[in-house]
């Protein structure tokens, strides 16, 4: 006699409060998982959870999830499982197998981007941070920084880029294809204000392929702010911080988290 596979697949829309739940019915024998997986799930590892229910962390189409499996095997709940304390139970298990080893192989991808040196580079903290020539927010964070670089408590290394004006290519450009890069970012820092470095066609000539490297790197990254920043935690964990960040996020950047 044919039995029915009922998989309950729940979603959680995080911050709405919102929640997707369908299910989905077969006539052929089976357990939930082996559905889930037919579905193009890449299912990664299992791991233990107090709830009484089996943990997975797997992917689809690069995004993570974290898989639940009942103990018949044959109902399964996809997305978010929170304890009374509010605690998700596969979050760990998804930065452990997932988003840690993804971070590092963006860390690595970055570092071999074409990049102007800021501060002493034997400064103990290296932050990557991607920089268009006129990115207000990309500005402050550098002044919020300044101390810290100027002591030599960090590093900046700018993946310079060319996404937010018509000129910023040029200016980007002409940074990087400058004979001293470190000199022309200076300039421009100190120039800001009042437009920044002028454009040097020959500079820019030099360095427009390079940004252009960097633009689609920033693409094919997902990143989709400036600045988009990489440091490396106290645990050597790779972080990453779209946007300006937060003052606790600048605290463990900076070497001033508790």
């Amino acid at each position: 006699m044919k039995k029915s596979l009922i998989v309950l697949l729940m979603v959680a829309i995080v911050g709405t409060g919102v929640f997707l739940v369908f299910n989905r019915q077969t006539t052929t024998e089976g357990d939930a998982l082996t559905f889930i997986k037919q579905q193009g799930v890449t299912v990664l590892e299992q791991f233990d959870t107090p709830a009484g229910v089996t943990g997975y962390v797997g992917t689809f189409k690069d995004e993570p999830m974290s898989i639940y499996i009942l103990p018949d095997q044959r109902y399964a709940i996809v997305g978010d499982l929170i304890n009374a304390e509010g605690k998700n139970l596969g979050a760990e298990a998804i930065y452990q197998l997932v988003t840690k080893p993804n971070n590092e192989k963006v860390w690595q991808r970055v570092e071999s981007a074409s990049w102007v040196q800021d501060g002493d580079k034997n400064s103990p903290q290296v932050i990557y941070t991607f920089s268009d020539p006129f990115c207000p927010y990309c500005h402050k964070f550098r002044e919020l920084a300044e101390p810290y670089i100027k002591s030599s408590q960090i590093q900046f290394r700018h993946v310079m880029v060319g996404i937010l004006r018509d000129d910023s290519l040029a200016k980007a450009a002409t940074i990087l294809g400058s004979d001293s890069p470190e000199q022309a970012l200076a300039t421009h820092l100190a120039r800001y204000k009042s437009g920044g470095i002028e454009t040097d066609n020959n500079a820019a000539s030099k360095g427009s392929e390079r940004v252009l490297e960097n633009n689609h790197l920033m693409e094919d990254l997902h990143f989709h702010a400036t600045p988009t920043s990489l440091y490396k935690d106290e645990k050597g964990d790779v972080q990453i911080i779209e946007g300006l960040p937060m003052k606790h996020d600048m605290d463990s950047m900076f070497g001033q988290g508790e």
